[in-house]
């Protein structure tokens, strides 16, 4: 049987040098298989992006993303694609040169299987509190960074959902959906190397747990295991265990990284806790920064209580 022809779809935005650096180890086997592609959706300046990726990287597509957050960029890079399988990677990834090998070997062994979750294996070691990156090892998560999905499974949930804003819970937000259609099978050999990078700020952790508050909005707490305790538990362990994990390797750059996050959990926590009035307490609690933080809210304020509707809508204004 022939190989399953792949789309590889990479969303960015002007981050011209981290793009290249994952197009490279895909390029060969790319161009020695004609039945794969290269997509890359820019929510930037793509006439930069195109001019950036010539010689070498020219059989890349690069098309204009919709500028609506990462969900909606990947969107746009699957509609813009062709392919019986599309490959999701982030451009500050990393991939090994035998990933799209080994998504296609397992579609093409496993028919009955829709979804493959890949390896991630972070590019380095955390040095501080504000250190962000992703780890899959052993499978368990179908991260955004690094998964392959069948076109017609991605089509039957109508991909991504766009509501998510930032880039945060979205990736989780398709995996919940997706479980009713097929399993997720783990792949080891398709690995990426995911960048560390250091994002600080009480901005960053507020959008988080919008996004947090977005899902759950739409899925019901109790449906997706989301109790307040969850949440106080997480705000133990964030404090406890990783503060004294960091005390230990005496990193203790950005200590007030540790206090937001775990402030957040705990504001989780009471939101949960009065569920029937998540909308306006997130409005008071998580007041808005942009206009990305207002379509959260917008959404949040689709309450089965009019009364509470009303009322974030007025506060909105």
């Amino acid at each position: 049987m022939a190989l399953p022809s792949v789309a590889i779809v990479i969303p960015t935005r002007n981050r011209h040098e981290l793009l290249k650096r994952c197009l490279h180890p895909l390029i060969s086997y790319v161009s020695a298989h004609p039945e794969c592609s290269i997509l890359v959706s820019d929510d930037g300046n793509v006439q930069e992006t195109s001019k950036v990726l010539t010689g070498e990287l020219r059989n890349v597509e690069v098309v204009q993303g919709p500028r609506k957050g990462p969900a909606a960029n990947r969107n746009c890079g699957a509609s813009r694609s062709t392919g019986e399988l599309l490959i999701f990677l982030d451009d500050d990834c990393i991939p090994d040169r035998n990933l799209i090998a080994a998504y296609q070997n397992a579609a093409l062994m496993s028919l009955e299987i829709g979804v493959f979750e890949g390896r991630i294996s972070a590019e380095g070691e955390p040095s501080s509190f504000a250190d962000a990156f992703v780890s899959n090892e052993t499978g368990g998560y179908l991260w955004s960074c690094n998964f392959a999905i069948r076109r017609d499974l991605f089509l039957k949930i109508n991909g991504f959902d766009a509501r998510y804003p930032f880039a945060a819970m979205e990736d989780i937000d398709l995996h919940f959906r997706v479980k009713p259609f097929s399993t997720v099978a783990f792949l080891p050999d398709a690995r990426v190397w995911h960048k560390i990078e250091q994002r600080s700020g009480w901005r960053i952790v507020r959008h988080h747990a919008l996004s947090v508050l977005l899902f759950l909005h739409i899925h019901g707490p109790e449906t997706v295991g989301r109790t307040p305790l969850f949440f106080l538990r997480e705000a133990a362990k964030n404090l406890v265990w990783r503060g004294r994990q960091y005390l230990r390797k005496r990193d203790m750059t950005h200590p007030e990284q540790l206090l937001f996050q775990t402030w957040s959990s705990l504001q989780l926590a009471l939101i949960v806790l009065f569920w029937r009035f998540h909308a306006l307490i997130a409005r008071i609690l998580l007041p808005s920064c942009c206009s990305d933080c207002d379509s959260i809210h917008s959404v949040l304020a689709e309450s089965d209580n009019p009364a509470i509707a009303q009322k974030c809508k007025a506060d909105s204004k």
